[in-house]
């Protein structure tokens, strides 16, 4: 039987810019596609222990965005959630959860489910300006090549971006028609393969650039990008960030400067390099994706949707914020690392639904 906990023997070594990285999420992508052990497919009783986790909940009354994990026991079932944790963590970065019976729950108990095995990972930061800690990845219109639009909301082909969160997780309540594949790299293989054919551009992806807030600021003055690197160091360990529509949809705001030459060729390297270190990962009803954002990268398909609307594609999402989590610059874990899109008189909420608020 296989088993997802490579963390308990995996080796992370000493990282340092312009050198090799050795760490446990450097996977390659053949091999994870031929290997499955990253997917834990829950049991009967993995099952009873979270619908007895929706039980105590729904005794105490609590909504979904107040949920902790003292409210959400787990019983057995924690012991593999904290190891799901030390895998994201210390392992491939990687874990795939298999079998949540959404159908059966219906809609209210599949995200009380989702966000209280959550609580047990980190804890759920806002992810867009309306407060949502309970996102939906659902098709709504939206054009992806607007500077404003975030790419969940439409059924465009996305970039390979990581998420403003320690992890990310996705639960597919229903798959679209056709397309729509999780697509996932390793940061570390991204970083390895880029330093053996172009070390030079390496040095200018550890440098700042700039990246769009998607139009959400609190304030008039406040400034619409951040600057941040693509490749970090931080105390011998590696860290990255997606050189993706963030950094490209900044181009144009006030006060950021036109992309330089070698910037322009270190983001045709990086393209070409993730999509040679990228897999396909299928989703079904039940599945719930979890990602270190800091060394994995994802994106998705294109797709064809359901014409009704009770079967397009919808994913619910989670951001979620580890105090134990992998070793940053400092300056990663303020702003939104550490609050999510925190904006001035917006309450965090957990609608059922993408357009319910």
């Amino acid at each position: 039987m296989t088993d997802f906990r490579t963390f308990q023997s995996a080796h992370r070594g000493p990282a340092r810019p312009g050198a090799p990285v050795v760490d446990p999420a450097g996977w390659m992508p053949e091999t994870l596609a031929r290997d499955d052990a990253w997917i834990y497919r829950l049991s009967a009783a993995d099952i009873a222990d979270v619908r007895d986790g929706i039980a105590a909940a729904r005794k105490r009354g609590l909504a979904i965005v107040d949920l902790n994990p003292g409210d959400f026991p787990l019983r057995r079932f924690a012991d593999i959630i904290a190891d799901v944790r030390n895998e994201l963590r210390d392992g491939r970065g990687i874990v795939m959860l298999r079998g949540l019976p959404v159908a059966d729950l219906g809609i209210e108990s599949a995200a009380m489910a989702y966000f209280g095995i959550g609580t047990h990972l980190g804890a759920a930061l806002r992810q867009n300006a309306k407060g949502h800690v309970l996102g939906h990845v659902k098709d709504l219109g939206g054009d992806y090549n607007d500077p404003k639009t975030r790419g969940y909301l439409t059924r465009a082909e996305m970039r390979f971006h990581c998420d403003h969160s320690d992890y990310v997780g996705l639960l597919c309540l229903h798959q679209s028609k056709s397309g729509g594949e999780s697509r996932i790299a390793s940061s570390v293989t991204v970083y390895n393969r880029i330093l053996e054919q172009r070390p030079d551009l390496v040095r200018e992806l550890c440098n700042d650039w700039y990246w769009t807030k998607h139009g959400q600021v609190s304030s008039a003055d406040e400034t619409p990008w951040f600057r941040a690197p693509i490749f970090m160091f931080e105390r011998g360990v590696f860290s990255a960030r997606g050189l993706g529509a963030y950094v490209l949809k900044s181009q144009g705001l006030p006060g950021v400067p036109p992309f330089t030459a070698a910037q322009k060729d270190a983001i045709r390297i990086y393209e070409e390099t993730v999509q040679a270190s990228a897999v396909d990962i299928g989703f079904e009803p039940g599945d719930i994706q979890l990602l270190n954002n800091h060394v994995m990268l994802h994106t998705r398909r294109a797709f064809e949707d359901w014409p009704e609307p009770h079967r397009k594609r919808h994913l619910l999402r989670l951001w979620l914020t580890d105090p134990d989590a992998r070793i940053l610059p400092a300056f990663m874990r303020e702003g939104m690392l550490g609050e999510g899109v925190a904006l001035d008189d917006v309450t965090a909420s957990a609608p059922l639904d993408a357009d319910a608020a």
